[in-house]
């Protein structure tokens, strides 16, 4: 560790202004708390901050060394602490959760490594573009990204599991600080009156609800973690693409035969009595010049089609029906004469002639 704590540390008037000093009230206490315990004033314990100062700069120079080895993970979901541990984890290049602890995200993170693939390849898509999607498509996206960035949007580049966790309400993050035990991952926890300091590596005594406590004390461990790290610690993207204007590339279209065709949106005509696209495609197969043979090739003559004589095709449709109505067949009308014929209803000279020829 380091012999100097290379990091200011403010008076113990700031402290108090801060409200550092103010822990819960007495019946929501733990026990455990009660070496760093002060006294108590209107039923509410007050914090010995003799006590707090001294172990702040111990948790200060473990974190300066910690973040030369590796990353820094900064975990706070309350909602007074969420957006103020963003903000300083973001300035000290070091990893956050500020919505919600995921389940398993140290001790299981083989997994959610796959969520985090997940998400980035999200954004790469939205950045270069969306290829055979429509719209609807593309939002339902954005809308798991979301649900993805809340979780995991601060640690999304992370590889491996941190050097160090920095805690705000180890009682709040009993999640984040039971995972760390198991992987044996140090944690530098705020610790109010009512937590449990047993599985605190570096306990730093001090309110946890406050916002001037908390932003106190995360602006010291950022300080530390920034200067650990040289300022080359992580660096974030925050990018929202909620309302982002996601480019959409049309698909190829694959041709018979397996060969890829692309579309040519120049030309497109619309049909507009039909109202359909008639759309042009190019396909590889076509790109390439067909090789002619030298020799022509020799197209099969066609054969004549024999005429079918005698058949009934040649009588017309009005001359049968003519002959039909007067209750004869074909071949008793070819027996009669002429004049027997012409005397029939609706049969005249050329009808006789088709008669006769059949």
């Amino acid at each position: 560790m380091s012999k100097s704590l290379p990091i200011e540390i403010p008076p113990l008037q700031e402290f108090l202004k801060a409200g550092v000093q103010f822990g819960h009230e007495k019946k929501r206490w733990n026990p455990k708390m009660q070496k760093f315990i002060f006294g108590d004033k209107k039923g509410i314990h007050i914090i010995d901050l003799t006590q707090t100062v001294p172990m702040l700069e111990e948790a200060l120079k473990f974190l300066v060394d910690a973040s030369r080895e590796g990353s820094i993970l900064f975990v706070g979901t309350k909602r007074q602490a969420a957006f103020i541990l963003r903000n300083e984890a973001i300035r000290a290049g070091a990893y956050f959760v500020s919505h919600r602890w995921a389940g398993g995200l140290l001790t299981n993170f083989g997994m959610v490594e796959q969520s985090l693939n997940k998400l980035r390849k999200y954004e790469e898509q939205f950045e270069e573009g969306v290829e055979g999607r429509t719209k609807y498509e593309i939002a339902k996206m954005k809308v798991e990204w979301a649900r993805l960035n809340r979780l995991y949007g601060g640690i999304k580049d992370m590889k491996r599991p941190p050097r160090a966790v920095v805690v705000v309400d180890p009682r709040y993050e009993v999640g984040a600080v039971v995972e760390a035990n198991k992987l044996n991952i140090p944690v530098i926890a705020i610790t109010d009156t009512n937590c449990d300091p047993d599985p605190i590596d570096y306990v730093v005594p001090g309110n946890d609800d406050a916002i001037g406590s908390i932003s106190l004390f995360l602006k010291l461990f950022a300080d530390a973690t920034k200067f650990g790290n040289g300022g080359q610690g992580v660096k974030h993207t925050i990018k929202d693409y909620t309302d982002f204007e996601v480019k959409i590339i049309k698909a190829k279209r694959k041709v018979p035969g397996g060969e890829s065709a692309t579309i040519d949106t120049k030309e497109v005509s619309v049909d507009k009595k039909k109202t359909r696209a008639k759309i042009r495609i190019k396909s590889q197969a076509q790109e390439k010049p067909k090789q002619e043979s030298s020799k022509p090739e020799k197209k099969p003559a066609k054969k004549p089609e024999k005429k079918q004589e005698g058949s009934k095709n040649e009588v017309s449709s009005r001359v049968i029906s003519a002959l039909e109505a007067e209750g004869l067949s074909l071949a008793k009308a070819k027996k009669m004469s002429d004049d027997e014929l012409k005397a029939v209803k609706g049969l005249g000279e050329k009808a006789v002639e088709e008669i006769k020829k059949a």
